[in-house]
């Protein structure tokens, strides 16, 4: 995958969607003891003299980090448990048990055990709060004592133990919430919320313990408590494409630093220009045009949106897949997480083509029944996993009641694609082609890419059906035309004769 990411600055407002998340731990797979705390797939370095290995849980774009050393079975950071045992006796494999016996909803919950190990945003955000209660072998302890603090016994009125919740922000500073786990001679038995938005914005988040049984080394009691449901708040950037300024109207920007692939920023995604010097200037991949006309038919506008300009602003991006040159053409995210969606929009260019032949494809014909061209958005995690794939129609003349198009901006939905998508692929697909494969112009615009879904989306355009008049060549007269449906399809009648809607005489 791409390892070039870009912060670039450009003029111009920040526009953000709120992306509300709650992190469940359900998509990690457990063992058959029922957890999981780390395994050999992570970066591997050596601790005191062991092979220990650095691992990460993501989910929604959240790092729960892990350090696993296999030769000692032990872990610290966040494990994850779906042990629904109540058992507190010794550490194996008590510690994987919380006190309630299951997680607060679902199946799977995190066990804390940190020595410094962060979890992080990936960003910024607000996280709101999550579900605690006490670990197991922690309750064994606070009830039996735990066999090596100095003032070793069950916990009396005055002991107590604490977990602190550090946030720190991007600009460093931090601030902190504690949340008891035992004092005054009781302990928490039960799910409970810790309300942590007192934090503000934050990057990451660290877990510490303290508590009154200690020896000379520190803190005895077992330092676990256990979570689930993590709520976060998070402001996702949009991409608008006003951050980038255009030469003129009725005009377009491209990357041309160099020739082939030149990555580019609109406010936290990274996209590409692919340019070349053929005596003129060529471009594929992402351009970001201002153009409100709508006259383009042919590849000397390409440019131009049916909608006549941007769903918002005044810019919006188009999408060339030239499969001669084109490298890449992906959107990369900041980081791996849920992907909204985006608007997009047909090119006056492949508009055209409905109504008339496109110059290339082997039926010579225009769109009639059955033709289609789409587009296909799939997305890939942070190590080139497929997370899912996403289609749109573009034209669509499959149904034989309605043909219809984009014409007005529509919103794609793209949540399917799962909460850890690093980056997402553009390609299409259609009807019309000859030897060398898809001959519809592949052209799609698209603007607010992570951006707010719509209450309603907009309605599809209803493409106006040819008739047998001027469809079917063989027929010139001005005699009475029937049209009706037969097995589904629509089927032309003129002087005893029968034709398809696309003028193809039926036998």
């Amino acid at each position: 995958m791409k390892k070039i990411y870009l912060s670039l600055l450009f003029a111009g407002a920040t526009m953000f969607a709120t992306a509300q998340q709650v992190i469940s731990f359900e998509q990690q797979v457990l063992n058959n003891d029922g957890y999981w705390c780390g395994d050999e797939s992570g970066v591997e370095y050596e601790s005191w003299g062991a092979k220990a290995y650095a691992c990460k849980y993501i989910e929604d774009g959240v790092f729960f980090n892990v350090n696993y050393t296999p030769s000692w079975g032990s872990w610290s950071g966040y494990a994850i448990s779906n042990r629904t045992e109540t058992t507190f006796s010794s550490i194996t494999p008590d510690q994987y048990n919380n006190i309630t016996g299951t997680a607060k909803s679902g199946n799977n919950f995190c066990l804390v055990q940190t020595y410094g190990e962060t979890i992080d945003m990936a960003g910024s955000a607000v996280v709101k709060g999550f579900w605690y209660t006490n670990n197991a072998w922690t309750v064994y302890a606070i009830l039996n004592g735990d066999g090596m603090a100095t003032n070793d016994g069950p916990f009396g009125t005055d002991d107590w133990l604490k977990c602190t919740v550090t946030g720190t922000k991007a600009d460093k500073t931090v601030a902190s919430v504690d949340i008891m786990l035992a004092e005054n001679g009781t302990y928490v038995n039960e799910w409970k919320y810790a309300d942590l938005s007192s934090l503000g914005e934050v990057v990451s988040l660290s877990f510490s313990f303290s508590g009154t049984k200690q020896n000379s080394y520190g803190l005895t009691t077992p330092a676990y408590m256990c979570i689930d449901d993590m709520e976060i708040d998070r402001k996702s950037s949009i991409a608008t494409f006003e951050d980038i300024t255009i030469e003129g109207t009725e005009s377009f920007w491209a990357d041309k630093t160099q020739a082939g692939v030149n990555p580019w920023n609109s406010q936290d995604y990274t996209l590409d220009t692919y340019y070349a010097d053929y005596g003129y200037d060529y471009f594929a991949d992402y351009v970001v045009s201002n153009c409100t006309a709508t006259d383009g038919t042919s590849y000397d506008k390409p440019y131009q949106s049916t909608a006549g300009g941007a769903k918002n602003g005044n810019n919006y991006a188009v999408f060339y897949l030239d499969t001669w040159s084109t490298v890449d053409g992906a959107i990369y995210l900041a980081a791996p997480s849920r992907v909204s969606g985006f608007w997009a929009c047909n090119t006056t260019y492949a508009a055209y083509c409905i109504k008339n032949w496109d110059g290339q494809s082997s039926d010579q014909k225009p769109f009639g029944q059955d033709d289609y061209f789409k587009l296909i958005i799939t997305g890939f995690d942070i190590d080139g996993k497929k997370t899912g794939t996403v289609e749109q129609m573009l034209i669509d003349c499959t149904d034989a009641n309605e043909w219809h198009y984009i014409k007005d901006w529509r919103w794609v939905d793209l949540t399917s694609l799962g909460n850890n998508v690093m980056y997402v692929k553009f390609t299409f697909d259609g009807t019309k082609k000859n030897d060398w494969g898809l001959t519809t112009p592949t052209y799609v615009c698209i603007d607010d890419f992570g951006g707010d879904a719509p209450a309603k989306n907009t309605p599809y355009e209803v493409i106006e059906q040819p008739t047998a008049i001027t469809n079917v060549a063989a027929e010139k007269s001005d005699k009475a035309v029937r049209k009706f449906l037969e097995n589904g399809r629509i089927v032309i009648v003129k002087n005893g004769k029968k034709f398809s809607a696309n003028g193809a005489e039926i036998k």
